[in-house]
């Protein structure tokens, strides 16, 4: 029966992740703004990478208190209840007829997912440091692998991969397993709530990684939207490599700086979202067949299983850097089959990093999982778009290559900076180990 239990909060981790995922990483629907004005639809598009700043900073969040004033069953409902008002999100949104409307309610579908997956990590991450890896086995692979799969155009059925056709992400269909699982998830956690301190017992709340994940989202969000409006307000201006060159250095900045911020070397996770994320962009972009998506889902599994029993984030960060350089020396290709490979690759490297880096505390870990949604400064840059072929300003086809080359380089140097100036192993929290042992179970 332990068993079972565990295989089904994995599963659940699995789902509640996924869909925390995609509601960061896409928009809750375009179907209603095809007869609306282009400053609404670019209300819209805008916020998305908004939206992905607001549920870094809110997982962040609710996983820290999670983690502090609750035990995991009331993580367990705390995420059931996030799905539960995501599907009342996607309900109301149903009857929308206005672009505003639609805008605000991305913003409470970022919400929503950053509270699933802030509560979900804190009662699943925290098992896996308590001899149960399954729940944070499923927690890693449900975030990582919905990165690596990336537009899910394949998976969604969106025709033609055209955005404006998407309809609802993430399906009703998905979010409506999730609650199922996540329900009886909490079901059969019930009995195991934190005891509450006895009153005048001050409980000491850590600042630091809410601090961390505000500072990474918010400068990152800040930069990214600077950059997209330096290529807007001067178009036919070559190039524009001093900016660049500024946006490069204050993001590994800020993710040393984050990192630095997280208990002892938990903050490698967050590094290698960095360059992971930056990395992803330059692999371009091909129609992928069903059995691909599982592949990668596989691919990326077996990374976490590897990661997790053999750890070296010296080799993750090495192995990103050279599918940085894969992409550098095939851009501009068109071939499925390269495709494929570099797809492959991000997926067997994001599982080993997740598995390589896994923090001591689970809000770190729920910091580096969130950070893989955030916006990079490639997204800044415009791409060329086959309705406007003589688009001007746009930048050099290498040019991605090289800002996930330097960014790479700048998060291995962060890596190192981590590891020369932290103990290999830090002490733990002044709290019970069995009792929370006991508690996680």
């Amino acid at each position: 029966m332990p068993r079972r239990g565990e295989l089904l909060d994995s599963v659940t981790a699995y789902c509640g992740a996924t869909v925390a995922g995609i509601t960061l990483f896409l928009p809750i629907t375009f179907a209603w703004t095809q007869n609306s004005t282009p400053f609404r639809v670019a209300s819209l598009i805008n916020s998305v990478p908004r939206g992905a700043a607001i549920g870094v900073i809110v997982a962040v969040a609710v996983a820290v208190l999670m983690r502090s004033f609750a035990g995991p069953a009331a993580a367990w409902w705390w995420a059931f209840g996030a799905a539960v008002a995501l599907l009342i999100n996607h309900a109301v949104g149903r009857q929308v007829t206005t672009a505003e409307l639609l805008t605000t309610q991305n913003y409470v579908d970022s919400v929503c997912g950053g509270v699933l997956l802030g509560a979900l990590g804190a009662a699943t991450l925290s098992s896996w440091q308590a001899g149960r890896p399954g729940p944070g086995f499923g927690y890693a692979l449900g975030g990582a692998g919905t990165f690596v799969i990336g537009d899910l155009a394949d998976l969604l059925e969106i025709p033609d991969r055209d955005p404006f056709t998407v309809l609802e992400t993430p399906p009703r269909t998905l979010v409506g397993l999730a609650i199922g699982l996540l329900f009886l998830s909490a079901l059969r956690h019930r009995s195991r709530f934190g005891r509450t301190p006895p009153p005048g017992v001050a409980v000491e709340l850590p600042i630091t990684p809410i601090l961390a994940g505000t500072m990474l989202a918010l400068v990152v969000l800040a930069l990214t939207e600077w950059l997209s409006r330096q290529y807007t307000d001067a178009p036919n201006t070559e190039g524009h490599g001093t900016e660049i060159g500024v946006a490069i250095g204050a993001v590994t900045i800020a993710a040393l700086a984050a990192a630095m911020l997280l208990p002892g070397r938990d903050g490698r996770g967050v590094l290698l979202a960095v360059a992971l994320g930056t990395t992803a962009d330059t692999l371009g972009a091909a129609p992928r067949p069903l059995w691909l998506l599982l592949a990668l889902l596989a691919v990326t599994a077996a990374g976490i299983w590897v990661g997790a029993r053999l750890p070296s984030t010296a080799l993750a960060i090495l192995a990103i850097l050279l599918l940085v350089l894969f992409g550098l020396f095939n851009v501009g290709h068109d071939s499925q089959v390269l495709y494929g490979i570099g797809s492959t690759a991000l997926g067997l490297i994001t599982g080993y990093s997740c598995g390589a880096a896994r923090p001591h505390y689970a809000p770190s870990g729920v910091l580096a999982i969130a950070a893989l949604f955030l916006p990079t400064l490639i997204n800044a840059m415009p791409h060329q778009d086959p309705a406007w072929p003589d688009r001007p300003g746009l930048p050099d086809p290498a040019t991605p290559g090289r800002v996930a080359l330097f960014v790479t380089l700048g998060c291995a140097a962060g890596l190192l900076i981590l590891h020369r100036s932290r103990p290999h192993h830090r002490p733990r929290p002044p709290e019970s180990t069995t009792a929370q042992a006991a508690e996680d179970a």
